[in-house]
Order: C-alpha cells, then structure tokens, then sequence
C-alpha cells in the first residue's frame, strides 16, 4: 500500500507541475507576464498594460512571420535588466497551442 500510495503522490505532483506549465503559455498574454515573473521582476508582472508593437512588428514582418512570432510592449510600466537597461519588447512565439516568450530588442 505505501508503494502504491508514493507513485500515486508522485504522479499528482507531476500532473500539477505539467498542468501550471501548459495553463501559463496557453496565451501570448499570460506567456510574457509568466516569462516577466521569472526572470525577476514579480512586480512588473502584474503592472502596466501589454499591446502588440506595430511599429516593431512592421520593420521585422518578413523575419516574425517566418517564425510564427508576434511582438509585444509593456505600457505604463518600464522593467529593467541588470545593466539599468529598459526591456522594450517581447517576442512571443507560437509552437503548436503554446506560447513561448524571449526578450527583443528595439531597432
């Protein structure tokens, strides 16, 4: 029984762990405020407003279409690498139904 009851304990585990993974990429949005949240910054992950930067989006159409990206601002709140530099863009990728968020420079 306490075989049974340790491979059961374990398996929950894991579904749990896989479970919070797929619901925080399941949308662009909740991808970048997951990516923001961990890279440091638990703060400006719930602050300031996320839009799509046209702008960005329109210099690199030819590069983001082919990877199936999307580019992303965070408004109303600046977050900051380690450098004192400000984060300006997020690139968000779309792999079959997730989403997978990187860090993007401006041009």
């Amino acid at each position: 029984m306490k075989f049974y009851k340790k491979i059961m304990i374990t398996l929950l585990i894991l579904i749990i762990f896989t479970g919070g993974y797929i619901i925080t990429h399941l949308t662009p949005l909740t991808s970048i405020r997951t990516h923001i949240f961990v890279t440091g910054h638990p703060i400006g992950a719930f602050k300031g407003t996320i839009q799509i930067n046209e702008g960005q989006y329109k210099l690199d159409k030819n590069v983001l279409d082919n990877e199936n990206a999307m580019i992303y601002v965070i408004v109303g709140y600046n977050l900051y690498d380690g450098l004192g530099n400000i984060i300006p863009n997020y690139k968000v990728k779309k792999t079959r139904f997730l989403y997978f968020t990187e860090e993007y420079g401006e041009a």
